[in-house]
């Protein structure tokens, strides 16, 4: 098994320093909160699967900083291998990357065996590991963790949300991105399926992307800022056949960053409790 952390963004709501490297972890550990995922992660695999390669897609101006922390040193006892892919860009044509599509599609080469990818600055919870590393060996295919929506959402405010539909089967049948939405306006969507990007895939499915991807590049070449999204990338190989995907739901609490001062809450909610 391979797991895949996207941690290229510059955290810009959190004043450019990227979220992955507050410490969210209480004494004597203190870890960042990279930290605290990744040991979730190979924790999780305990009795389930080997993870093979942990896998940083970085940035040119943050990458030494995940190296620091991650080689040369021991991951419970485990002999993983961490590899670090810059996403690449133009830099002469554009002002940013292009989106999660085109982080996905930087894995080319590097993935030979399913993986699961996921955000690299929220912290999943040991049980939704569990379940992605089950569901993605047992059925061989790509897979999804979502969360109820209403989990999702600020108690004030509206928010964009992707919507995550499934049939009977759990094959997920459409995803889609929904504007401004709120927990009073919309309570229809409260117990739906909501993406947190908690996804599991198939190196062939990466090729498929890759495709998606090109073709992308070259009808918006003139657009700088314009980003390629995984989640429509995605919904277009499903609605058109090329892949399958089966979902899950994800029950436990999703912790994450957004603001400065953010992290000292966080540390507080997972600060272990006293027997």
């Amino acid at each position: 098994m391979i797991v895949v952390f996207m941690v290229a963004g510059m955290s810009s709501r959190f004043g450019g320093n990227p979220k992955q490297f507050a410490i969210v972890g209480t004494k004597p550990r203190c870890e960042t909160l990279i930290e605290y995922s990744v040991n979730q992660a190979l924790e999780a695999a305990k009795n389930i699967c080997s993870i093979d390669k942990i896998i940083f897609i970085t940035n040119p101006k943050t990458e030494q900083r995940f190296k620091n922390i991650f080689n040369g040193r021991s991951w419970w006892g485990c002999d993983t291998v961490f590899e670090y892919i810059q996403q690449d860009f133009d830099v002469a044509k554009r002002s940013r990357p292009w989106g999660t599509c085109g982080a996905v599609c930087s894995l080319l080469g590097h993935v030979d065996q399913p993986f699961i990818l996921l955000n690299g600055d929220d912290i999943y919870g040991v049980e939704t590991f569990k379940k992605g590393y089950k569901m993605l060996l047992d059925e061989q295919n790509n897979i999804i963790g979502g969360c109820r929506m209403v989990d999702t959402m600020p108690d004030e405010g509206v928010v964009n949300r992707g919507l995550i539909e499934t049939n009977s089967d759990n094959y997920v049948t459409s995803m889609r991105e929904i504007l401004k939405i709120s927990k009073k306006e919309n309570p229809e969507l409260h117990d739906k399926l909501g993406n947190v990007n908690f996804i599991g895939l198939l190196p062939k499915t990466v090729e498929l992307l890759s495709t998606i991807l090109e073709r992308f590049k070259e009808e918006h070449k003139d657009d700088p800022k314009i980003e390629c999204l995984l989640p429509d990338n995605l919904n277009e190989l499903i609605q058109t056949k090329q892949i399958t995907m089966k979902a899950f739901q994800i029950t436990n609490k999703i912790h994450g960053i957004t603001h400065p001062g953010d992290e000292v809450i966080l540390r507080k909610l997972l600060e272990p409790r006293p027997n």
